[in-house]
């Protein structure tokens, strides 16, 4: 009997340590990378609606997440008895045999073996514990206060986001210049002005420039040129710790170079066509019979750009605006920075949930110039998906969001980005990654910290 219970005792034990040992982590990775995308996005939509209210904008991000996970198990041989049971004589006060004493050392008549939880036993932690960090920092504020330069522009436009939706982000106006015609600006800031300046002849919009900018192959091209550092007289060189250059010392001139990247627009055929395509030839041809019924020879072609052009364009400081011509017009595109795409955003929102209406002062150009739709939220002719941002609200609050792809919630009520709001998921992860280009490691292990434990 005690053998049997020996070998059952073993197996068991068995079984709990497997337990304590196996630790899958498959669906824990899983499980916290999805957690760390929702987070991720809620925050992002969740500043979105900030700014649709006029809301300051809060920025955290978690530093990292430690998941872990302790199972202990402990198994001990119950006591049990050998042989037959311990049962003695008992005797009276005169010696006459009274009965048989016997003694359960298990406390359990007639078993051999008692169990109980003092015996075996197991328990299972499971914790997750990560740090909340603010990145309400200088070094990040300076980041994502400043213009969105080219280079950042040329990332997106190699990521295959469309440049309509490019254009309509980052670029805060354009301004045209030219002889015969007075400086006309195209701002964009709803509800006080839709980019449709009065005194212009052709009564276009910042969305027609955007069209415009579209359908001539606009976009970025990058060279990498490297620049000989200077050595000596200018304080050039390397300086060892005595304070001499190399050339001081009768060395050796240090002639270190240095790779320079500089960025400029562009126009591509290639471009041009893909979007004409994309818009579809019939509506195409009739943007361009509309708005680029003017003498049109833009400049520069990409693939025109010499290292010696390259190298001079180096030379010259970092404007705060992006230049082209079109002809003899001259165009300046003033860009936004991250912080005003928040922004922009935010009054898209706006005029979709809130039915936002232009101001008095307003000026929209009339029919049959002007488009009847002028006033609406943005769209693009060149994906499939037409709105620019596609945002649902639905009053009362307190609803899970188990059909949105994205979900948040304010005092005015639940928000919902659709499932099939393409453009919508383009801009959250272009966001995303704007926020991290900006974001510098420093940001991540400031104080306060916030701890959080689950």
């Amino acid at each position: 009997m005690w053998l049997r219970v020996l070998l059952a005792g073993g197996l068991l034990a068995g079984l709990l340590s497997a337990c304590a040992v196996v630790d899958p982590v498959d669906r824990r990775y899983d499980t916290i990378g999805r957690s760390l995308a929702k987070a991720r996005d809620e925050s992002i939509f969740l500043n979105l609606v900030r700014a649709s209210h006029d809301y300051p904008l809060a920025f955290t991000t978690i530093a990292n997440v430690t998941p872990s996970m302790s199972n202990t198990s402990s198994f001990a041989l119950p006591s049990f008895s050998l042989g037959p049971p311990n049962c003695l004589p008992s005797f009276g006060p005169t010696g006459a045999l009274t009965g048989r004493a016997c003694s359960f050392p298990t406390g359990i008549p007639g078993a051999s073996v008692g169990v109980s939880n003092s015996t075996a036993s197991n328990s299972t932690a499971i914790s997750t514990n990560f740090n909340v960090a603010t990145q309400e920092t200088g070094s990040f504020y300076d980041g994502f206060l400043k213009p969105i330069d080219l280079q950042t522009l040329d990332y997106f436009i190699r990521q295959d986001y469309p440049r309509e939706l490019l254009f309509w982000l980052f670029a805060d106006s354009f301004q045209l210049s030219g002889p015969g015609t007075h400086d006309l600006g195209y701002e964009y800031q709803p509800p006080v002005t839709y980019g449709c300046p009065e005194s212009d002849k052709r009564q276009m919009c910042f969305r027609e420039w955007v069209w415009v900018a579209v359908l001539t192959g606009l976009t970025v091209e990058e060279k990498t040129i490297e620049k000989p550092e200077s050595g000596g007289g200018g304080g050039g060189g390397v300086r060892g710790d005595s304070g001499k250059s190399p050339e001081d010392n009768g060395g050796p001139k240090s002639g270190k170079a240095e790779t320079v990247v500089v960025a400029r627009f562009c126009f591509s055929d290639v471009l041009e066509h893909q979007a004409r395509v994309q818009m579809g030839r019939a509506m195409a041809t009739e943007m361009v019979a509309k708005y680029l019924n003017f003498p049109f020879s833009p400049s520069p072609r990409c693939g025109t750009w010499t290292d010696a052009q390259a190298q001079a364009d180096s030379e010259k400081p970092q404007p705060d605006t992006f230049n082209f011509n079109v002809g003899p017009l001259k165009f300046r595109v003033v860009p936004r920075s991250a912080y005003g795409v928040f922004e922009f955003l935010g009054t898209v929102i706006k005029m979709e949930t809130q039915g936002l209406e232009p101001s008095a002062n307003a000026y929209l150009p009339p029919p049959p110039r002007g488009r009847p739709d002028e006033a609406a939220p943005p769209r693009l002719l060149t994906t499939d998906n037409e709105l620019l941002l596609d945002i649902a609200l639905s009053s009362g609050g307190g609803g899970g969001g188990g059909d949105c792809f994205s979900h948040t919630w304010f005092y005015d009520g639940d928000y919902c980005v659709p499932q099939s709001a393409t453009n919508t998921k383009r801009i959250f992860s272009l966001l995303a990654q704007l926020i991290a280009i900006e974001t510098q490691a420093s940001d991540l292990s400031i104080t306060p910290v916030v701890r959080v434990i689950q």
